[in-house]
């Protein structure tokens, strides 16, 4: 019985490591890879756009959370119809979670194609599971043999936004089936209710220069809501990249860049921990790879 509670509060510390993720997404999904987080983003450049992302958070600790990210999205010659796919997985301890969700988006365009809507839904597949081996106690406690036996979970995310010239709107709605009808089973601490931002981006005509500064607003459930503002530089065509943005939870990210014949891009980033872990552990590294083929 004591074996039986002990693993039962191992795993409830491991989902509650995802809390610090869901406060500290991937950076990448704020400049490079917008569709990670909106799924309406989906496929806005013509042709296949493949990316990558890797984050460890707390590196000095056994078992430390961490995250990979990849995604495929294709648009259509005429821009009006964006195709994808995203696999993310999540591990913190022993837990491990791993979705995968397949997209489709629709621009409309507008005024001239100088105002673009776009409206994006993924759905897929959401698995946890106990890395039952790494378990300290008995391996056959029925705790987590009940944990991996429960059955894959389906859900969907919806996105929207609005794009004119250099001012992008946006919204996402993620994991609508727990937004609709709550699932006890499968109840997170500090996920993401939906979250909105505004950007607008500013070039030369040149191209040596953009400026892009952004304001994205983030409803967390069982948290105060999250404000992350920050800006990001691009020179000479992208082949130097640097940004920073802060969150409201008390961290910042910062990173930067290089892009190689407009197609290949890599971006490494650094997220302090929030204030109340930055006394406990250090903070997060991320590495983002992105290739464009056209």
């Amino acid at each position: 019985m004591k074996k039986s509670i002990s693993i039962t509060i191992v795993l409830l510390l491991c989902i509650s490591g995802t809390v610090f993720s869901q406060l500290n997404p991937m950076g990448s999904i704020y400049y490079q890879n917008q569709y990670m987080a909106n799924p309406a983003l989906a496929g806005i450049t013509k042709g296949w756009e493949l990316n990558a992302a890797y984050k460890a958070q707390w590196t000095g600790i056994k078992g430390a959370p961490n995250m990979q990210g990849l995604t495929a999205a294709y648009g259509s010659e005429n821009y009006r119809t964006g195709l994808g796919l995203t696999v993310f997985n999540d591990k913190a301890g022993i837990v491990r979670t791993t979705s995968v969700k397949a997209t489709y988006a629709y621009h409309l365009q507008l005024n001239n194609n100088a105002t673009k809507i776009d409206f994006g839904l993924s759905a897929g597949i959401l698995d946890e599971n106990v890395d039952r081996p790494a378990v300290i106690g008995d391996p056959d406690d029925p705790s987590t043999a009940n944990f991996n036996t429960r059955k894959l979970y389906l859900d969907a995310d919806f996105g929207l936004a609005q794009r004119t010239n250099g001012l992008t709107l946006q919204g996402t709605l993620p994991n609508l089936k727990r937004l609709f009808k709550r699932d006890l089973l499968r109840n997170v601490a500090d996920r993401m209710l939906f979250m909105a931002a505004v950007a607008y981006r500013f070039e030369n005509e040149a191209n040596q220069l953009e400026i892009e500064p952004k304001v994205a607003f983030r409803a967390v459930e069982n948290y105060k809501d999250l404000i992350d503002a920050g800006i990001n530089f691009g020179f000479s065509e992208n082949r130097l990249m640097l940004s920073g943005m802060y969150h409201s939870s008390g961290s910042v990210t910062f990173g930067a860049g290089t892009t190689y014949k407009k197609q290949f891009t890599v971006l490494f980033q650094y997220t302090t921990n929030t204030t109340d872990l930055q006394r406990s552990s250090n903070g997060e590294a991320e590495i983002a790879l992105r290739y464009n083929f056209r």
